[in-house]
């Protein structure tokens, strides 16, 4: 047990170092499930994308030239295209159809 104003001190510098430390961990594993999440909903309008491409729904060229004018729109940076064009839409909320097997024509 501390007896001297000095070790008093030090105790209480070890705490705040310790405390420190914690604050750290817990900005880093908030920080880890939000990058997790984001890379989830990217994931998931890639594949959005990649289906809607794939069933000619849209072509290569009109989505090339969509991301273009995102970049190029009011000097954007990529990551203010990306999440602001994404914030608040799931895909869930995009109509997907299911894919026609191959050697079937589609409906």
């Amino acid at each position: 047990m501390p007896t001297t104003p000095q070790e008093r001190l030090e105790k209480l510098l070890k705490q705040e170092e310790q405390l420190k430390a914690r604050v750290q961990q817990a900005k880093a594993r908030i920080s880890a499930e939000a990058r997790k999440e984001r890379t989830g909903r990217l994931i998931a309008w890639g594949v959005v994308i990649e289906q809607k491409l794939n069933e000619g729904e849209l072509k290569p060229e009109d989505w090339a030239q969509e991301c273009q004018r995102l970049l190029r729109a009011n000097e954007r940076t990529l990551e203010r295209a990306l999440t602001g064009a994404l914030d608040g839409l799931t895909p869930e909320e995009v109509e997907i159809k299911p894919k026609a097997e191959k050697g079937k024509a589609k409906k």
